[in-house]
């Protein structure tokens, strides 16, 4: 995540939400097929009609919950940096990259579903996207899958787990905007990796607030996500991007950490920052838990990985596209 104040974003666009309609609907038949009734048609033919109306109405209520009343753009473009950034201060907003959407999402979906079907079968579905993560879509910063069929059956995960993985992309994803206001509402605040841990605490911090909204009953509902099992995403992000790390340095590629802690350091970070800004009267086990649940199953996939590279069974992955 970065601190930005130009309009590099210009040049960039949107991805072509059609290009991947046929697939989405192809699942979510699958999914009504076997009566995991997740997905509410009228919202998904909305989301095609509107592309950005939920992002936009998450926004609203963070800015809401912040106290912060002065416009603030929201600009997803698919730059395939995978990563979020503020930019401003004429017209001031937040830019996420689309890349980075989708390879949280399919992070998470990897993670739950190795959790919940550890089969062979399963094991070597979500061992073949983990690396397609880590390789193509992190390394080469490219869309794509290695089997489209395989990718559906390792996403088929009761209607709870796609819930509860849904809920952490949208925990996460507010999270990326919270630090990024940060930046945004801070700029003489530039002080390298003290900064990015400052940004840390104010996202973390917004998290709980919203948390506590919705345990008090103060969300609406159709942006109620914000479960106390949800108090420990972030570290879940940083779960993510210390895979990343590791399988870069695997690769004897350079991992650049001049301006940012590691994701270990932010990781570290956040459980320090649920012992101390997160109130008494909050229920955590489930969502320790959650955090252990993730943590087993990116041990699974970090020993498979360097187990394969030492062995020599892994090679970069051609561009899927």
């Amino acid at each position: 995540m970065e601190n930005a104040h130009d309009m590099r974003f210009i040049f960039y666009h949107k991805r072509n939400i059609d290009e991947g309609r046929d697939s989405v609907y192809t699942f979510v038949n699958m999914l009504e097929q076997a009566q995991i009734d997740v997905v509410d048609r009228a919202v998904l033919k909305h989301s095609y009609e509107e592309e950005d109306f939920v992002d936009e109405e998450m926004l609203h209520l963070i800015l809401e919950t912040l106290d912060i009343h002065i416009p603030i753009q929201y600009t997803p473009r698919c730059r395939r940096t995978m990563n979020a950034e503020a930019y401003g201060p004429t017209e001031p907003g937040i830019l996420i990259d689309e890349l980075f959407e989708y390879t949280i999402i399919s992070f998470l979906f990897t993670m739950y579903s190795l959790a919940y079907d550890q089969s062979e079968e399963n094991t070597i579905r979500c061992m073949k996207n983990f690396y397609v993560i880590e390789d193509l879509q992190r390394r080469q910063h490219q869309f794509g899958t290695h089997n489209q069929e395989q990718l559906y059956r390792m996403s088929m995960l009761p209607e709870n787990l796609i819930h509860t993985a849904m809920d952490n992309y949208w925990t996460i994803w507010t999270f990326v905007v919270g630090h990024e206001l940060y930046h945004l509402m801070n700029p003489e605040d530039q002080e390298g990796k003290k900064t990015e841990f400052r940004a840390d605490r104010y996202a973390y911090q917004l998290l709980i607030k919203l948390i506590m909204k919705q345990k008090a009953g103060e969300i609406p509902e159709q942006l109620r996500v914000f479960y106390e099992c949800q108090y420990l995403a972030p570290a879940i992000l940083f779960e993510m991007f210390r895979l990343f790390d590791v399988y870069s340095e695997l690769r004897g590629l350079e991992v650049n950490l001049s301006s940012h802690p590691a994701p270990i350091e932010r990781q570290k970070n956040i459980l320090e920052l649920s012992d101390t800004d997160v109130p008494e009267e909050m229920e955590t086990k489930d969502g320790n838990l959650l955090l252990n649940c993730i943590l087993d199953s990116s041990e699974m996939a970090e020993n498979w990985l360097r187990d394969k590279i030492r062995k020599g069974k892994l090679h970069p992955l051609d561009t899927l596209g």
